[in-house]
């Protein structure tokens, strides 16, 4: 099978920045080893126009002629002639962006087959970020993104959704008439790397909370140091380490000056950009895991921290039950309750029985994520969307 992907694709292997990094470079990886497969990387502003080839794989990347993000889509037309060139067998497409809306209407009037994967609704994160954080900026994202996320869901015939708290909400905007069109949507989880997956519980640890996810508002990072504060006046010797790719230089200078505030400046690192194996290691050597997340439809990391057996600690939001079992694989509250969230992090802390056995939960849910499931389930997706052509 000829395969086409199209969504955002690492530019190293050592440094994934995000959910949707890391789902396509673990799909086209897997999918690689027995077809051929060619991914088409979102322009990046300051990138170039390359071919990379790896045996069967081959990477496309554009480089973004603009200077924001959305002038992206200024080099559709040249990246829809190469993948029409190809004559794929299908057309995987990442993400409910302008340009993902203009490929998808393009490829399906050259009838190339195309899918949909939709890492989350966009016009959910932007609504619960203006509910939460009213700004113009968010009010101005929530209009121009939903608009063009329902405009390529109106088209879309079959769509892969990480959750069934997506579907959900597809089904809701589809009753309040938002969307007119409901494709056909199978819920397959987004994989975690097979480094992961080869790590294994430790009980004895130090007690070191760990938290990856972007810095962004969206992550509650700063509801997290209040909750940390908490725990640190009970647990002198607990340290919160956050890593994440830098998305909000300004949410960073904010968490900064709470740390200062609670005086915890020996007790908190905040690591930017850091490589896998610098990851994994701080994977290993952490007692719990803490996302104090807004939305989420999946959750990347949390999967990660679950196969290295810590468990979580973390909102009922989005898909987060739907990943994280509460009393069984980790412990869940409600967004903005720090107290909760902090009595959360102390349980486990102070409960080494339960954290070893919520540990060894986490661990074994998470083996069902391996890409080498997913991309089975996928394929079978593929098959049926290519025989309906």
């Amino acid at each position: 099978m000829n395969i086409v992907q199209v969504g955002s694709y690492p530019l190293s292997a050592d440094c994934i920045r995000g959910g949707v990094e890391s789902s396509v470079f673990g799909l086209a990886k897997e999918l690689s080893q027995n077809h051929v497969v060619d991914v088409f990387d979102f322009p990046r502003i300051a990138g170039k126009d390359t071919v990379e080839r790896q045996g069967s794989l081959t990477i496309h990347r554009y480089k973004n002629l603009g200077k924001y993000n959305q002038d992206a889509i200024e080099r559709g037309k040249e990246m829809l002639r190469d993948i029409v060139a190809l004559h794929p067998d299908i057309v995987h497409i990442h993400g409910t962006g302008n340009i993902s809306g203009a490929l998808y209407s393009a490829i399906k009037v050259y009838g190339i087959p195309v899918l949909l994967t939709v890492h989350g609704l966009l016009h959910v994160e932007k609504k619960n970020a203006l509910r939460k954080h009213p700004s113009l900026k968010h009010l101005y994202q929530l209009i121009v993104q939903s608009r063009a996320e329902f405009d390529v869901l109106n088209q879309a015939q079959h769509i892969i959704v990480d959750t069934e708290y997506v579907s959900i909400q597809l089904e809701q905007l589809h009753a309040k008439k938002k969307i007119s069109n409901l494709p056909w949507m199978y819920v397959i989880p987004q994989g975690i790397q097979s480094q992961y997956l080869s790590l294994s519980p430790k009980s004895i640890k130090k007690p070191i909370i760990l938290s990856v996810g972007s810095i962004s508002q969206r992550k509650g990072h700063l509801f997290l140091i209040k909750a940390f504060e908490k725990v640190h006046s009970k647990i002198p010797a607990a340290k919160l380490v956050i890593a994440g790719s830098l998305a909000e230089e300004a949410y960073l200078s904010k968490m900064r000056e709470e740390i200062e505030n609670c005086c915890l400046r020996d007790s908190i690192d905040i690591l930017t950009n850091i490589p896998q194996e610098e990851l994994l290691q701080h994977y290993q050597a952490a007692s719990i895991y803490a996302l104090h997340s807004q939305e989420e439809s999946q959750g990347i990391a949390l999967v990660e921290a679950m196969a290295a057996g810590l468990p979580i600690v973390s909102t009922m939001v989005g898909g987060i039950p739907y990943v994280v079992k509460n009393e069984e694989s980790g412990l869940l509250s409600p967004y903005g309750d720090v107290d909760k969230f902090a009595r959360n992090l102390l349980r486990l802390l102070e409960d080494i029985d339960l954290r070893n056995k919520m540990a060894q939960s986490a661990h074994n849910i998470a083996q069902s994520y391996s890409w080498t499931n997913i991309a089975q389930a996928i394929e079978t997706v593929y098959n049926r969307v290519i025989s309906e052509k």
